[in-house]
Formats: structure tokens, sequence, C-alpha cells
């Protein structure tokens, strides 16, 4: 039996918790990937990786909403619930520093940046499916 439907509770929030997460980190592989391109001096990738920052802003916003509502229906107490909520806000807050300096920084800054929040995000994801 799939451990996220022992609880009834939290059944539905952690499905949806999970979700968003892997959409998080398909959006987190295309920016690496059209980054790639960027760095061999595909230009035609600029466009492809600057529009597909809104969707890695966007799923980590939905990623952060469905943690916060899985801690809501654990009781709003510690453990996995908790943690993930806070890595996911983690992952909101980075990836808009993330962004600002790939625009207007140094991309010496950016590429690390990004490496961390791929790590983060990772790192929700074991989370989620750690979670019950």
């Amino acid at each position: 039996m799939d451990r996220a439907t022992t609880n009834p509770a939290t059944a539905g929030p952690l499905r949806l918790l999970r979700a968003a997460v892997l959409l998080h980190l398909a959006a987190i592989l295309w920016e690496g990937a059209t980054a790639g391109q960027l760095v061999t001096l595909n230009m035609d990738a600029l466009p492809l990786h600057y529009y597909g920052a809104f969707g890695v802003h966007a799923l980590a916003g939905s990623q952060a909403l469905a943690a916060a509502l899985y801690w809501q229906r654990s009781g709003r107490g510690g453990g996995i619930p908790r943690t993930v909520l806070l890595v996911s806000l983690a992952a909101f807050a980075l990836g808009f520093a993330q962004a600002a300096l790939g625009t207007y920084g140094p991309l010496q800054a950016h590429v690390p940046l990004a490496l961390f929040l791929t790590g983060i995000a990772a790192w929700s994801a074991v989370l989620a499916w750690r979670g019950r």
C-alpha cells in the first residue's frame, strides 16, 4: 500500500505536493538544458531560458502552496510536513534571487546558485516521498 494513503487527512495534499515537486524539478531541468545551450553560444535558447524562469517561479509557488496544505492537514506540527514546507519556501525565495542574478548580476553567482536551487528542489522531493 502507498504510504501516502495511510493517513486519509493528508493523502490528497501529499499527492498534490508530490506532483508539484515533480513539475518544479522538470522546470528546473528545462532551465539547465536551455542554459547549456546558452553556454554553447546558441542564442536561440535565450527566450526559452528567460520564459522558462517564469515557469520555475510559478511551479515553486505551487509547490509551496501544496506543502502548506500538507502541513496544515498534518496538524501544523513538526517533522516532515513542516520541513518540506520550509524547504519549499526557501526554494521559492531562492528562485527569485537566482533569476535576478541571471538578469542583473554576474553569471559566476547565477550558475552556482542554480545548482544550489536544484539541490534544494531535490531535497524537497525526497521529503515529499518520505511523508505519509
